[in-house]
């Protein structure tokens, strides 16, 4: 059949419908058995998880004939008149291309993901055979004085990582052998092209980022060292990865006279949260009504967000809230993702039915995790008095400096040792070539004699592998859109703003999918992505 017929377009129109027939409830299913698993550990789940994986694998390749007839479309969507329509036939051949693994392989590969998916979820490392949670680890990691009780707790939140190291290494296995499948160097750069992100271009931004930052931090530690060392009673030359808050040091310490905790002690993060949202007339009350929000056992200690039902306005979020700093900011992060999938254009068709890239939801997630210690937010929803929040300002805006600069080194240490990973999973010396990125990225010193998979303790290179970049680009687009935001609307900023909450609505969340993301990113902005909001702002 010809690729240039006018007939070609109801052709193309026939089989996304068809397909999309198929993968709307293949998705929802999965999604909701990955939320019922999450918020209660329970062994059927992991096993409708696993079963729906497969399932969900299965809408691509069932009939290999399809994947021929989308591979022709995508070849000739250029002749597509219908703008809509060409989009339509790209976001569905990614996840075509995304499926296409050796068929006998797809039960194994989707016992993998259920399985590593089920450990993160109900595993807890111990301190003298007891059982501790991630939220009591990151407590002893923020308060305590004892260097040893210190090392236990982030001993016990590392353990994970020897229990998930076997099979997450035959998932990266599996994932790579799909991917040279198709022609694709490894998964890595499978996973980079069709999320649209050019590899280069990538690292070529990422080192840019790190030579500018390299001697800010280099400064910024060599502070913060002296401050913890002086914290726990030891020299700065003895300090360890668990002197640090943060099991990864991907979260700065709280060393300044500012205890940002106490401003929460007391508070209903989820009442603060809601005022912030209606401030900017997003409603998230229908969101929170279904989502989980508070730590309990066999529940999944982390936080995400996920879109259950793409058509039908399922959006819910998981978190683990107590009164802290910590989870102001992750709950505005998570609900920030959510009313971006809320706000999606509801007229859109459902494959364009979803925000424009990872990066920006990451985006609309952290300038929203931002506000939580900026001034005007301080004032208007948190309800400090004006000398409270002169008293604060300075020494929060300090805070979230060394905050970015600490967790955009924590990001090159994921993402150089993610690539290097899939480009050989059989090297022996992962264990050391981890630590080898922490001293340089970071600055840590390794642990002395320690030879552990500290590395699969991570939970995003099991089950949300090759997005870490996305947090990075996340930052960035977050002060681009940020700087747009404080130019745009009308009172110059996004708090207690509906104009900047209209704006984000009407121009970023109602577009979806139907550009490529720099393109649509350049429309709400006026410039593709570049570091320069982010550099002014932080650096």
């Amino acid at each position: 059949m010809s690729t240039h017929l006018p007939e070609d377009a109801a052709a193309a129109r026939a089989f996304v419908d068809r397909v999309v027939a198929r993968m709307h409830p293949a998705a929802r299913d999965y999604n909701l058995a990955e939320w019922n698993l999450a918020v209660s550990g329970a062994p059927e789940h992991r096993a409708a998880l696993e079963r729906l994986g497969a399932e969900n694998t299965r809408v691509f390749t069932a009939n290999p004939a399809e994947w021929a007839e989308m591979q022709r479309l995508y070849a000739a969507r250029g002749t597509l008149a219908d703008a809509r329509l060409r989009r339509e036939i790209e976001q569905l051949y990614r996840s075509f291309a995304a499926a296409q693994i050796d068929p006998a392989q797809i039960d194994r590969v989707a016992a993998l993901e259920a399985g590593l998916t089920d450990l993160y979820t109900n595993f807890r490392g111990t301190i003298a055979g007891q059982p501790i949670a991630n939220n009591a680890i990151a407590v002893i990691l923020r308060d305590s004085d004892d260097s040893e009780e210190r090392r236990e707790a982030w001993e016990a939140g590392k353990q994970i990582g020897l229990a998930a190291r076997a099979d997450l290494l035959e998932l990266v296995r599996l994932r790579n052998a799909s991917a040279r499948a198709m022609g694709f160097r490894d998964y890595y750069a499978k996973a980079l092209e069709l999320q649209e992100v050019d590899e280069g271009e990538l690292f070529t931004l990422l080192d840019d980022l790190e030579a500018r930052t390299r001697e800010p931090f280099r400064t910024l530690k060599t502070e913060l060292d002296a401050a913890l060392a002086a914290q726990c009673r030891v020299p700065v030359a003895e300090l360890r990865p668990w002197h640090y808050s943060d099991p990864f040091f991907q979260e700065a310490p709280h060393t300044g006279t500012t205890n940002l905790d106490s401003l929460f002690a007391t508070q209903d993060i989820v009442a603060l949260a809601t005022r912030t949202f209606d401030g900017i007339g997003l409603d998230v009350r229908d969101i929170l009504a279904r989502s989980d929000l508070f730590e309990r056992e066999n529940k999944d200690q982390h936080a995400f967000c996920t879109h259950i039902d793409r058509l039908n306005d399922d959006v819910r979020v998981l978190c683990n809230i107590r009164p802290d700093a910590r989870w102001m900011d992750t709950t505005l992060h998570e609900l920030g993702h959510a009313v971006y999938d809320k706000y999606l254009g509801a007229e859109l068709p459902y494959l364009l039915r979803a925000p424009a890239h990872i990066n920006t939801t990451e985006a609309i997630a952290m300038l929203m995790g931002r506000l939580a210690i900026r001034p005007e937010w301080l004032a208007r929803v948190r309800g400090l008095s004006a000398d409270e929040v002169q008293s604060i300002a300075e020494p929060a805006r300090a805070e979230q400096r060394i905050a970015q600069l600490v967790f955009l080194r924590w990001g090159l240490v994921m993402v150089h040792f993610e690539r290097a990973l899939y480009g050989n999973p059989e090297r022996s010396d992962l264990n050391a070539l981890w630590w080898d990125l922490v001293e340089r990225f970071q600055l840590l010193t390794r642990p002395e004699g320690r030879d552990k998979p500290d590395w699969a303790a991570k939970i995003h290179l099991a089950i949300a592998p090759v997005y870490y970049h996305n947090y990075i680009l996340g930052e960035l687009t977050a002060s681009q859109l940020g700087h747009t935001l404080a130019t745009r609307s009308p009172d110059g900023r996004l708090v207690d703003s509906p104009a900047a909450g209209a704006l984000l609505r009407d121009e970023l969340f109602a577009l979806g999918a139907q550009l490529p993301w720099n393109e649509t990113l350049a429309r709400v902005t006026g410039e593709r992505l570049n570091a320069r909001y982010f550099v002014e702002e932080f650096v």
